[in-house]
C-alpha cells in the first residue's frame, strides 16, 4: 500500500483545527512506540513523518520486508514499500484517507523478487497533544496464509476484529476524551480520559443513548451536528459553554463507517485566559480616553473579572491621603451597604485582608473570614453579608509606595489554585496600571494647567530650541507679546537672530554660543532689545538653560523672554520720584534745622544777649560807683548764673543727654516734667514696652524728636489743658505707635492741608525717614489726636 504524499495530504491538515482530522494514534510524546507497542510484535508497524521520511520500523517489519530498522529509517517510505490495493484504485484510498483522516482495508506488497504478501493495513494520523498531525503510521498483519485459503478467511475476520480492538486499545490511552457512536448514537466506546472529564464511567455509558445519558455534553445543538456528520460525511468542531459546571468543552467529530468517533476537551482554562485576555484589551483601551473616570473603567473591569468567574466578587480600595484609612473605589459585586461600611477603616498588621495587604505590602490570603485572627475587627460585618474568604493584593507604584488593594471575595470558605492565584495577581498588575496611568494623567494635566496659568501669570515668552536643528519652538505668549503670527519662519533660528537689534546682535549671539560650546550648567541671562511685528522695538530680559542627553550632549536649551521695557521706564520713573522725595525730605530737614537755628539764635539774641549786655552794663557802673560795686558785681553775678542755666536749657533741647545717658523712657518722663514743672498745662505719660531693649538709639532720638516737636506745637497753638503721651512697642507686630493726644481747640485737617507747618512738616519727614506714617485726627474744638506708627527695624 503507497501512504499518501505529503503535498496532498499535509495540505488538508489545519493549523488550529480539528477540520478533517479523525481517530488520532497516540502521538510520539504521549507514548513511546517501542515500549507500548513491543507486545504486537507480530503486527508490521511503520511510522513517517509529514514528508514520509521513516522515523520508527519494528522488528516484525525487518522481518517481513527484510531491511532492519537502521537501514530503513530516515528513507523515504515510498522507496521501500510499494502498495497494491484489492478492489479499490490508490486514488480512491487516497480520497478516502483525505475525506475522513483514516483508511482499513487490505493491501497487497509486492517485495523486490516480485513475491506478494497480503496484509490488513490501518493508516492513521499520529497527533500531538493538541490535535495536531505530526506524522503517519502504518499498522498491517501479514494474512498471506490465511488469504490463499478460504476456510481460513474467518480466522482473517477474527484477526481483524482483534487488530481494531488493538487500535482501541492505543486510543483508550491517549490524553482527549474518545468516544464512539453507532448510527443510533449510542456510545460503543468510551475511553478513561471521557471518564475522567464527565465523571461517568465506561459500564455506565456504553450502550446508552448519549444525549439522554449526558445532556450537558450533548445538548440539542450538538446533537444537529452529530446528526448532519453523519448525513453529509463531514467532520465538525464544536465548542459548548455549561453554565451549571462553568465549564467549556471542544469537541470535533468524524463520521466512520462504524459509526461517529469524537473526540473531546475541557478547554475552560484557556477560554477563561482568552476572555480575560479581550476584557484586558477592552479596559485598556477605555483607559486611554481621557475623558472616562478612574472609577468607571475600574466598574467596568470588575464586572467583567465577576462575569468570567462566578461566584468571585471583586473590590479596589484607595489609601487616603493620610496613608492611614481605605477609601472606598469600587466594588460593583458586593452590597452596597457594606462597600460602604468598610470606607475609612484603619489600615494595620491585622486589618482583614485589605487593610493588611496595605500595611505590609504584601499579599494576603484568608481562606476562611469565620476563624482567621486578621479578621477580628471586620469578622461580623463580613459574615452578615455571607462572605467567607478575601485574598488582597496590594497595589504599589514604581516607587514601591501603596496606592490601593486588588480584593475578590467568596461566600464560601476557599484557597485559591495556583491557577486562580495567577489570575488573580494578573488583575491586580492590570488594576495598578489603570491607577498610575490616570494618576499621571491627572497629574500631567494639572501640570500643564499650572504651566499655562504661570505662562499667563508671568507674561514671559517661554521658548525651547533644538541644538540639532536650531528649530524654535514658541510658547504662546511669544505671539502675544512681540505679535508675531506662527509659521515655519517664526521657528528658524535665523529669524531670532535677524529681530534682535543691530547694536546688539554681535554680542547676545556671541555670548550664547559661548554658553552652549562650554556646556555650562548655569543659567544664561541676557538683556537686549527684540523687534515686534510693528517694527518697534522692546528691551527683554531672557535667560535659558542646557538640556542635556543620556550621553551627556547637548540637545536643547529651553529658556523665557520678559518684555521688561514697562519695568525699566517705571524704575526711571520711581528712581526720579524718590531721588523728588528725597529732596523734599532734606529740604524739611534743612528748614527744620533753620527753624531751629532760628530759635537758638533769638534765644540768645533776645534772652541771653539781653542778660550779658545788662551784665557788662553792671560791671563797667561797678568800675566808677565804689558805693554800689558789691551790689553791682552781686547783680552781674546773678545774670550770669542764668545765662549759664538758659544756655543749659537750649543744649538740653538739642541734643539731650537723657537718651544716651538715661534711656528713651526716662528722657521723655524728665521732658514731661519739666513741662509740668511751667504749671502750663497736665501733661500724662503712659509707656508699654521694653524700648531700651529693642529699638535702634536712632530710632529713640526720632520718637523723643516727634514728642518734643509736638509739644512744643500744643504749648503754642492749641490752648490745652490736658496733654496725653502713649507709647506701646507692639512686638508682635513689629511696631511701634505713638499717640499724643490734647483737648485744645482744635483745627480741620483739610483745611490745613498742603499748609501744615514746620513743626507737623519735621514730624511727618523723621516718621518718613524710618518707613513710619503720621495720621491727624482733629476737628474744631475736640482737640487733636497725632498717631505715628514706625515698623522697628532692630528688632
Amino acid at each position: 500500500m503507497n501512504t499518501p504524499q505529503n503535498d496532498t495530504y499535509g495540505s488538508q491538515l489545519p493549523g488550529d483545527t480539528m477540520e478533517h482530522a479523525t481517530e488520532p494514534l497516540p502521538s510520539a510524546r504521549q507514548i513511546d512506540l517501542q515500549d507500548s507497542l513491543a507486545k504486537y510484535v507480530s503486527d508490521i508497524i511503520v511510522a513517517t513523518d509529514l514528508t514520509e521520511k521513516i522515523i520508527y520500523w519494528n522488528k516484525a517489519a525487518e522481518k517481513f520486508y527484510g531491511i532492519p530498522a537502521q537501514q530503513a529509517v530516515g528513507q523515504s517510505f515510498r522507496s521501500l514499500i510499494h502498495y497494491e490495493y484489492s478492489h479499490i484504485t490508490e486514488d480512491d484510498v487516497e480520497k478516502s484517507f483525505r475525506a475522513r483522516g483514516f483508511w482499513d482495508g487490505e493491501t497487497i506488497n509486492i517485495s523486490a523478487t516480485g513475491k506478494k504478501s497480503y496484509l490488513i493495513s490501518s493508516i492513521r494520523y499520529i497527533r500531538d497533544e493538541e490535535g495536531r498531525a505530526t506524522g503517519i503510521m502504518v499498522v498491517s498483519k501479514d494474512i498471506t496464509e490465511n488469504k490463499l485459503a478460504q476456510q481460513e478467511r474467518q480466522l482473517a475476520e477474527a484477526q481483524l476484529r482483534e487488530y481494531s480492538e488493538q487500535i482501541t486499545n492505543i486510543l483508550d490511552s491517549i490524553t482527549d476524551g474518545f468516544f464512539v457512536l453507532d448510527r443510533n448514537f449510542r456510545v460503543t466506546l468510551w475511553n478513561h480520559e471521557a471518564e475522567r472529564i464527565t465523571r461517568l464511567s465506561a459500564a455506565e455509558m456504553v450502550g446508552q443513548p448519549i444525549r439522554e445519558k449526558l445532556p450537558e455534553l450533548v445538548d440539542a445543538d450538538t446533537y444537529q451536528s452529530f446528526q448532519k456528520a453523519f448525513k453529509k460525511k463531514m467532520t465538525v468542531t464544536l465548542e459548548q459553554y455549561n453554565d451549571r459546571s462553568d465549564r467549556w468543552l471542544e469537541m470535533s467529530v468524524y463520521p466512520s463507517e462504524q459509526g461517529l468517533f469524537a473526540y473531546f476537551k475541557d478547554v475552560t482554562v484557556r477560554k477563561k485566559q482568552e476572555t480575560m485576555l479581550a476584557l484586558e484589551r477592552k479596559v485598556l483601551e477605555q483607559n486611554s480616553n481621557k475623558k472616562a473616570p478612574l472609577r468607571t473603567i475600574l466598574n467596568n473591569f470588575l464586572k467583567g473579572i465577576e462575569k468570567i468567574f462566578p461566584g468571585m466578587y471583586c473590590s479596589v480600595l484607595t489609601l487616603d491621603e493620610d496613608g492611614m484609612r481605605v477609601r472606598h473605589l469600587s466594588a460593583p459585586g458586593l452590597p452596597a451597604i457594606y462597600a460602604h461600611a468598610i470606607d475609612g477603616l484603619p489600615i494595620g498588621p491585622e486589618a482583614g485582608s485589605c487593610g493588611t495587604a496595605m500595611f505590609r505590602k504584601e499579599k494576603v490570603i484568608v481562606s476562611d473570614i469565620e476563624r482567621d485572627p486578621l479578621w477580628t475587627a471586620a469578622r461580623e460585618l463580613a459574615l452578615k453579608f455571607g462572605l467567607r474568604a478575601c485574598w488582597s493584593f496590594p497595589v504599589l507604584n514604581v516607587m514601591g509606595d501603596v496606592m490601593a488593594a486588588f480584593a475578590v471575595y467568596y461566600t464560601t470558605a476557599k484557597s485559591p489554585t495556583t491557577l486562580e492565584l495567577d489570575l488573580v495577581e494578573r488583575a491586580a498588575n492590570l488594576v495598578t496600571t489603570i491607577i498610575e496611568s490616570k494618576r499621571a494623567e491627572e497629574e500631567l494635566s494639572i501640570s500643564n494647567e499650572r504651566y499655562m496659568l504661570a505662562t499667563k501669570a508671568s507674561n514671559d515668552a517661554i521658548w525651547d530650541r533644538d541644538l540639532h536643528t536650531g528649530l524654535y519652538f514658541w510658547g504662546e505668549g511669544f505671539y502675544h507679546l512681540f505679535g508675531h503670527k506662527p509659521g515655519p519662519k517664526v521657528r528658524t533660528k535665523k529669524f531670532w537672530e535677524m529681530h534682535v537689534h543691530p547694536d546688539d546682535r554681535s554680542k547676545v549671539i556671541k555670548n550664547i554660543d559661548r554658553f552652549i560650546r562650554r556646556k555650562d550648567k548655569g543659567l544664561w541671562l541676557e538683556e537686549y532689545r527684540f523687534r515686534k511685528a510693528d517694527d518697534r522695538y522692546a528691551l527683554i530680559s531672557d535667560k535659558g538653560f542646557l538640556v542635556f542627553g543620556k550621553d551627556g550632549r547637548v540637545i536643547r536649551m529651553v529658556g523665557s523672554m520678559q518684555d521688561i521695557t514697562g519695568k525699566r521706564e517705571m524704575e526711571k520713573r520711581l528712581l526720579k520720584q524718590e531721588l523728588n522725595k528725597q529732596k523734599i525730605i532734606a529740604q524739611a530737614m534743612v528748614d527744620a534745622q533753620e527753624k531751629e537755628r532760628a530759635e537758638i539764635g533769638k534765644e540768645l539774641h533776645d534772652n541771653i544777649n539781653q542778660i550779658l549786655s545788662t551784665t557788662k552794663l553792671y560791671l563797667e557802673l561797678a568800675k566808677n560807683d565804689h558805693k554800689e560795686r558789691l551790689s553791682l558785681i552781686s547783680r552781674s553775678a546773678d545774670n550770669i548764673h542764668e545765662a549759664i542755666h538758659e544756655i543749659r536749657n537750649i543744649s538740653r533741647s538739642l541734643v539731650p543727654a537723657s537718651i544716651g545717658d538715661l534711656g528713651l523712657i526716662d528722657s521723655i518722663s524728665d521732658l514731661v516734667e519739666s513741662v509740668r514743672t511751667t504749671r502750663a498745662i497736665h501733661v500724662e505719660f503712659y509707656p508699654v514696652g521694653k524700648f531700651d531693649e529693642k529699638i535702634s538709639d536712632k530710632e529713640k532720638l526720632m520718637l523723643f524728636r516727634i514728642i518734643q516737636e509736638q509739644v512744643n506745637n500744643v504749648l503754642k497753638h492749641s490752648g490745652a489743658k490736658n496733654l496725653i503721651i502713649e507709647l506701646l512697642l507692639e512686638e508682635t507686630e513689629n511696631r511701634i505707635e505713638l499717640n499724643i493726644t490734647d483737648d485744645g481747640k482744635g483745627f480741620d485737617p483739610k483745611k490745613v492741608k498742603g499748609k501744615k507747618g514746620l513743626g507737623l512738616s519735621n514730624i511727618m519727614s523723621r516718621a518718613d525717614l524710618f518707613g513710619g506714617m503720621v495720621t491727624i485726627m482733629s476737628a474744631p474744638g475736640e482737640g487733636c489726636k497725632l498717631r505715628v506708627q514706625v515698623p522697628v527695624i532692630n528688632f
